[in-house]
C-alpha cells in the first residue's frame, strides 16, 4: 500500500511502504535476461571497449613536451607581500554582545 493511497495510513503502513520502496531502490532496475541485448546495447558496448583500449595505450610517435615559458614579472613590481591577519572562529552559540 503507497501513503499516496491512503491519506490516512497508519505510521506502520507508511513504514511498511517505504521500506519496500527502498529495497526496490537498493536492488536497482531489472536487468534484461542474458543474450537479449539489442543492437544498438551491442554497439555502445563495443565503443567502450575501444575507447578504453585505446585510452590505456600510449601513441608511437609522441613528441617531446615543450619547454616550460618562462615566469612572467610579477604585477607587484617585486614588493614583499602584506602580513596576513587570520580571523577568529565564529560560534553560533556565543553571546554576540559579549566583549572580549
Amino acid at each position: 500500500m503507497s501513503a499516496t493511497s491512503a491519506p490516512g495510513a497508519t505510521e506502520p503502513e507508511i513504514a511498511d511502504a517505504v521500506a519496500a520502496l527502498l529495497t526496490r531502490a537498493h536492488a536497482g532496475p531489472d536487468r534484461p535476461a542474458a543474450g537479449k541485448s539489442g543492437r544498438r546495447d551491442r554497439r555502445v558496448a563495443a565503443r567502450t571497449r575501444a575507447t578504453a583500449t585505446a585510452a590505456a595505450v600510449p601513441p608511437r610517435d609522441s613528441p617531446t613536451p615543450p619547454a616550460p615559458a618562462p615566469e612572467p614579472e610579477p604585477a607587484d613590481g617585486g614588493r614583499p607581500l602584506d602580513k596576513v591577519i587570520p580571523l577568529g572562529l565564529f560560534d553560533p552559540l556565543e553571546d554576540p554582545w559579549r566583549r572580549t
